[in-house]
């Protein structure tokens, strides 16, 4: 059977990595690299994606000879989703509407699988119920499979500078301290840091997560042999990257491959979870 074909070439990725291109950083991208050789390690054969969207994943794991099957909770991304599965010579059955935080909707997910991988890019952040969440992607993978989780760092606030710095440094790290050094806290940080960018949004705040402290919630979960892998880096502070332009977005591209083991995790906004399910 021959492989779906992929929507990259040369054109697609050297304007993927141009420094004058419009509609952001790559980071997806340098997430995927990870995940696809991770999965290739592993020899796995099929591949969930919780969040399927408009289906800009499918092409790429589809083209790696996995079995993709997607779902989203937004039945207009289901039909976008569908349509990039025909295209790439797929079943349009392999995309679904369910819920990750209900076990009941995710009848049919399960009835496809189970799968030797899950991806989750930008759900873990939206989620109401954490705990449910993660316990469904582990029913979704075999035992011994993966799961690929997006995270939003809590830790990169340390350079932002902003309302995020500010809310990280008095309700994380002076928590509980008292009221008089709190005062004095804020009345320093408050001369220093931009309080007013971003602005606080006036329904759903996307939740963060520490890097540091992640594996407890999913370790609860049932999962084992967690792992860290930051990425979407940052060359300087964020409010530079306006100013600086190209040279801001060519060099934190440079850094998806800085070997410390430790930068990413204050200088990269997001961070995949790896982690498996006992077998």
């Amino acid at each position: 059977m021959p492989l779906p074909e992929s929507s990259w070439s040369s054109d697609s990725f050297n304007e993927l990595f141009d420094p004058d291109r419009l509609g952001g950083y790559p980071g997806n991208h340098m997430a995927f690299r990870h995940v696809l050789n991770a999965l290739h390690q592993e020899n796995a054969k099929s591949l969930v994606e919780v969040g399927v969207g408009g289906g800009n994943a499918i092409p790429i794991f589809s083209a790696a000879g996995l079995t993709f099957y997607g779902f989203d909770n937004k039945p207009e991304m289901v039909d976008q989703s569908r349509k990039i599965l025909a295209r790439c010579g797929l079943g349009e059955n392999q995309a679904v509407w369910a819920d990750i935080e209900d076990s009941i909707t995710l009848t049919p997910v399960r009835a496809a699988g189970p799968f030797d991988g899950l991806i989750a890019m930008g759900i873990l952040p939206h989620v109401e119920h954490e705990r449910a969440a993660l316990e469904n992607m582990w029913q979704l993978v075999k035992p011994g499979g993966t799961v690929f989780v997006e995270c939003r760092n809590k830790l990169f606030s340390l350079i932002t500078f902003n309302r995020f710095s500010y809310e990280f440094i008095m309700d994380d790290l002076f928590e509980g301290v008292s009221q008089d050094v709190r005062a004095a806290s804020h009345d320093f940080l408050a001369s220093r840091l931009d309080l007013d960018i971003p602005p606080k949004a006036s329904g759903h705040t996307a939740r963060q997560h520490n890097p540091l402290d992640i594996e407890d919630l999913f370790l609860d979960a049932g999962f084992i042999d967690t792992s860290i892998i930051p990425f979407h880096y940052h060359a300087s502070l964020p409010r530079l990257e306006k100013p600086l332009g190209k040279a801001f977005r060519s060099e934190s591209i440079k850094m998806e491959n800085e070997p410390s083991g430790w930068k990413g995790l204050f200088l990269c906004s997001a961070f995949l979870v790896q982690a498996r399910r006992p077998l």
